[in-house]
């Protein structure tokens, strides 16, 4: 088979494991058509789901005859991507001369043979001028489904998303164009991956995030694009799916930012600022290099590679502002950044109060200047994967991790006064106890802690396993990152006020988005995690119970970790 061809089976094995769920399958990626086995790949497909089965293409090789066939195989639509109805302008962007030529005739060819046709206009910057134009074409071929996406770093390298993505701000007045065309001609309509807000007139021709899933062969469901955080008024999560992050990870958020706190700032004088009394933990964080092969632990990544060190000050910047009592820095990849560093020292002259907390063996190759400018860094958590070397770095996929870590931490204690602790991750029940015997042994510094996972096992198992704790740090620290209700039903009893101050409260969290307060939202390596509610999401009615992990199970043993056992 062609290079970097999916297997039919593969596609059959992701399309089974959605079977359940309702939808249609749209076939893509490359040319389907040029598949030696598609004919009996789209007759596996309907099987599995005969209604609204389509094939994207590109339109070369599509003739009368090919579309019969496709039909006898059950493919009930096809769609054309068709960037713009200028000849230059569709061929360079395709990278194929004569692909509008090429587009044009597969569509005349599907609308005579009574064949649905839909087209597929990715909005760039040089095109989006013409969009009225291309639709005006689109409709006049006999298209009566036109879908306008958003270009997304998925589409595109990096160099060309920044050069080709046109500006949110500057969208609304040729999308409204656009739309009047459409009606006018009766011709259908939908934007996809744009927030709502760059035209919010159209809101009923945009479609919802969860509109459109994308699956890969390993089985995996998914949006095409990370989800962002809500503008100021957003509709989201029904509607819309927030400020794309691929977006303002390059461009900034000013443009979705609500002007009225800016505009109070702005306002005020340096003696009311200064009055201003600091106030909640804001959580904040970086990109750097990826430093965790497990997807659950590590951060996400908007886009590959350490962010700008020019970036990361403005957004300090920005962030103080709101002064807050306590700047705490999280991530698995912050401290590996090449200018961590310089950025913590920056953070300690903006913030009166500094905590840092992730992935830290790059700490063991940083300079003794560096670790002298830190003096005022209040506190530094370490992360631990694995409560030995071996299960640390395994997890980590970095040779020597666990190693450097430790060494880092030595050379912190002996040049700072910062206080260094670290926190177990655990994703299940079996390494608990070899972390409790190493800190008990002094192998691991600070006080006992335990952070669940994002993607954890049995509640259950855990709760087992602190009848075999002896007394003590390490089964107060578990205690109190488990569900209070759940194990004072299985019979164990704690001392009121014991677990409670070994779990960080998160109510006061908070980050900053577009200019403005968001809730903050843990990452997969920070101390503290994510809780819900024990019923149904509601708050629990024990008092003192910290609330059901997020990705854990209630149930006595996990399918998954039977699968791994």
């Amino acid at each position: 088979s062609p290079a970097g061809e999916i297997p039919a089976s593969d596609v059959l094995r992701a399309a089974r494991a959605v079977a359940g769920q309702p939808g249609a399958f749209l076939l893509g990626g490359g040319e389907p058509l040029c598949r030696a086995d598609l004919l009996a790949l789209l007759h596996e497909l309907a099987q599995l789901r005969s209604e609204h089965l389509g094939l994207c293409t590109a339109g070369a090789g599509i003739t009368t005859a090919v579309v019969q066939r496709l039909r006898s195989a059950g493919v009930q639509r096809l769609n054309v991507p068709f960037p713009s109805a200028r000849r230059d302008a569709h061929d360079w962007l395709v990278g194929q001369p004569g692909a509008l030529k090429t587009a044009l005739r597969a569509i005349r060819t599907c609308v005579d043979a009574a064949m649905p046709v839909a087209a597929e206009v990715v909005v760039t910057r040089p095109t989006m001028p013409h969009l009225a134009e291309t639709v005006d074409v689109l409709t006049h071929v006999g298209v009566r489904t036109i879908c306008l996406r958003r270009l997304t770093a998925v589409d595109v390298g990096a160099p060309e998303f920044v050069s080709l993505s046109p500006r949110m701000s500057l969208l609304a007045e040729d999308l409204e164009r656009v739309a009047t065309i459409a009606l006018q001609r009766r011709a259908r309509l939908v934007i996809r991956d744009f927030p709502v807000c760059v035209a919010p007139r159209l809101r009923r021709l945009f479609a919802g995030p969860d509109g459109e899933m994308w699956l890969t062969a390993d089985g995996a469901v998914d949006t095409r694009v990370a989800e962002g955080p809500g503008c100021p008024g957003c509709p989201r999560p029904t509607l819309c799916a927030g400020a794309p992050t691929d977006y303002v990870s390059r461009f900034g958020w000013e443009e979705f930012a609500d002007p009225a706190p800016n505009a109070v700032r702005v306002g005020d004088t340096v003696a009311a600022q200064q009055d201003t009394r600091p106030s909640g933990t804001m959580l904040f964080a970086w990109r750097g290099p990826r430093r965790v092969r497990c997807d659950a632990c590590a951060d996400e990544q908007p886009s590959a590679g350490p962010e700008s060190t020019r970036v990361v000050r403005a957004r300090l910047v920005d962030a103080a502002r709101h002064r807050p009592a306590v700047l705490r820095l999280v991530g698995a990849e912050l401290l590996a950044h090449p200018g961590a560093a310089a950025l913590l020292f920056d953070a300690v002259r903006l913030f009166p109060r500094v905590e840092c907390a992730g992935e830290a063996s790059a700490v063991a190759g940083w300079t003794d200047v560096d670790l002298r400018r830190l003096k005022e860094l209040h506190r530094i958590d370490v992360a631990f994967y694995g409560p030995d070397a071996a299960s640390h770095d395994g997890h980590c996929g970095i040779p020597g991790s666990f190693a450097a870590t430790l060494r880092g931490i030595e050379r912190l204690r002996e040049q700072t006064t910062i206080a260094v602790s670290g926190y177990a991750i655990v994703h299940d029940a079996r390494s608990v106890r070899i972390f409790a015997d190493a800190w008990s042994c002094g192998e691991l510094p600070g006080p006992p802690r335990f952070r669940l996972g994002a993607r954890g096992a049995s509640l259950h198992e855990l709760v087992e396993c602190t009848r075999e704790l002896p007394p003590g740090a390490a089964r107060s620290a578990l205690l109190a990152v488990l569900p209070r209700c759940l194990y004072e039903q299985a019979g164990i009893g704690v001392a009121d006020g014991v677990a409670d101050g070994s779990r960080e409260s998160v109510a006061a969290q908070f980050g900053v988005a577009f200019g403005r307060s968001v809730d903050g939202a843990p990452c997969g390596s920070d101390p503290v995690g994510a809780f819900a509610g024990c019923r149904d999401g509601e708050p629990c009615a024990v008092i003192g119970c910290p609330g059901t992990a997020l990705g854990w199970q209630r149930g006595a043993r996990s399918e998954q970790w039977m699968r791994q056992s």
